[in-house]
């Protein structure tokens, strides 16, 4: 994106196909601050996240993704997270094929990877420690 990011409208684009409001969760309390750490990672995530989409070829749907320290341990979060740095989401597919979505993200994503569909939590975690989509060692994965 070449343009501020307009983090009050909840239908603002943050890229291709993801808005505000799906980094936030409609909460103001989610809302980074212009020019921090924070923005920048939520920005190259959802770059990534955005390849993810056109590769898969249908809609993407996100439980969580940006989560400032208090909200990520109010909700349950380790106190590490990489939500708390804006550089992980839980996504799901829109089509309903959430395991074989799994599948396809364990073969093309090469950073951090938790199996939440397959732990029956409905969701698959992606982060960018050591990679993104088509790049990275996939060495980080684990099971919810």
């Amino acid at each position: 994106m070449t343009q501020p990011i307009d983090w009050n409208n909840p239908s603002a684009s943050v890229s291709k196909h993801f808005t505000v409001a799906e980094v936030t969760q409609n909460d103001d309390r989610r809302l980074p601050a212009v020019g921090s750490d924070e923005e920048a990672a939520i920005l190259n995530l959802a770059v990534e996240l955005d390849k993810v989409r056109d590769a898969w070829g249908s809609a993407i749907g996100v439980t969580s993704w940006y989560r400032p320290y208090e909200i990520n341990l109010a909700c349950g979060g380790v106190v590490n997270s990489q939500h708390i740095y804006g550089s992980a989401a839980d996504i799901y597919t829109m089509d309903g094929r959430d395991a074989e979505f799994e599948t396809f993200l364990d073969e093309n994503w090469g950073g951090g990877l938790g199996y939440g569909v397959a732990s029956g939590r409905g969701f698959t975690h992606c982060d960018l420690r050591r990679g993104g989509f088509k790049y990275g060692d996939g060495a980080i994965r684990w099971m919810y």
